[in-house]
């Protein structure tokens, strides 16, 4: 479906902002929850087995979905799966520095 605004100009369908940053915040908490479960379950044993079975999710993820960064509703999935993995990643790092 396309828009025409006043004088007649047809544009393409706008951009659902607040939808989509809903489902970026919401894939973005899950997956960064996902790589800290990872690394809390498998860094008990050794840490940088946590580190490494991080590493292995996220670039498996992120590989998968890099095709599909610029499709129209897809983008916001892989917005937040990239944002939840970089703080993922990060957050997990610095949890095993963290005596518990």
């Amino acid at each position: 479906m396309s828009w025409a605004d006043d004088d007649g100009h047809v544009a393409g369908e706008p951009t659902p902002w607040a939808l989509g940053l809903i489902v970026t915040t919401v894939l973005a908490v899950f997956n960064a929850g996902l790589l800290v479960g990872i690394n809390e379950l498998i860094g008990d044993i050794r840490w940088w087995f946590g580190w490494l079975a991080m590493a292995i999710v996220a670039v498996g993820i992120a590989w998968t979905l890099w095709d599909l960064r610029m499709r129209p509703v897809w983008r916001w999935l892989v917005a937040g799966s990239y944002i939840g993995l970089l703080a993922g990643l990060g957050s997990g790092i610095v949890l095993t520095f963290i005596p518990h």
